[in-house]
């Protein structure tokens, strides 16, 4: 079997029992992850014909000092009566059995439902301190392909970032020698993601079937070196006005209960 196929298999195998999770967890009002973290490792791993460290996070992710990050864009929304966090494949609240949601709770109309703004977390000090070690950045992104509760397909992307990334070291450097955090938030398909010159190694579609899913792939090219495009919205943007724009003396938001 070819990488191509071995990697289709791979996914199908280990997301045949979907249907049933995002049932049973849509009815707890538990967010489901159709990529998890630790199977984002497994495909890095195929993808570099390597392995997982062995300890489903701690130390490298993969033995050739891969480092993995997984982002999902299916995200939980907040009910537009009660204002509680619902999953993303509930179709009413299971508070107050609401139809109406948003994005975000200060949103004044219901028209956008989904954040999107999920993000990876990269850790400025150990990017520096285990730089020799680290082999590249790699970064799997899953968005479904419709904001509705009954979608059943899922767009799924591999990247890699280089870690001599100009912009990435720059923003690296920047968040260590703030006095706030060495967290760096990093969201794919944003100003830093593409200024960072990610590769793209392959682009498919996951469709959920009733005990079963199938993976596509519209892309697959893990020898690819070409960095992805820069939109046309960032494409007057430098780095330094980038990294300077930021507030590192920002406090984060308060995580409050429902």
């Amino acid at each position: 079997m070819t990488l191509r196929e071995n990697v289709k298999q791979m996914i199908e195998d280990c997301t045949s029992n979907l249907s049933v999770k995002i049932k049973h967890y849509t009815r707890f009002n538990q967010p489901v992850r159709i990529i998890d973290d630790t199977f984002s490792e497994m495909i890095g791993a195929m993808m570099n014909n390597t392995f997982c460290g062995g300890s489903g996070g701690g130390g490298w992710d993969q033995c050739d000092g891969g480092e993995q990050k997984d982002v999902s864009h299916v995200q939980s929304k907040f009910c537009g009566k009660c204002g509680k966090k619902v999953v993303f494949h509930a179709t009413e609240c299971p508070h107050c059995q609401s139809t109406k949601f948003k994005a975000s709770k200060n949103q004044k109309t219901f028209n956008k439902t989904n954040p999107r703004d999920g993000r990876a977390g990269i850790n400025a000090k150990s990017h520096f301190k285990h730089f020799k070690g680290l082999k590249e950045y790699r970064l799997t992104l899953t968005e479904p392909m419709t904001d509705n509760p009954s979608c059943n397909q899922y767009r799924i992307r591999y990247w890699v970032i280089s870690k001599d990334s100009k912009h990435l070291n720059a923003y690296a450097k920047a968040q260590l020698e703030s006095n706030k955090s060495n967290h760096i938030n990093f969201q794919p398909l944003k100003v830093d993601f593409y200024l960072s010159n990610p590769i793209l190694k392959f682009d498919g579609v996951l469709t959920v079937n009733e005990g079963s899913t199938s993976m596509n792939f519209n892309y697959f090219n893990p020898e690819n070196q070409v960095s992805e495009e820069i939109p046309a919205e960032f494409i007057d943007v430098d780095s330094q006005t980038v990294i300077e724009s930021k507030n590192f003396n920002k406090e984060r938001g308060e995580w409050v209960r429902n």
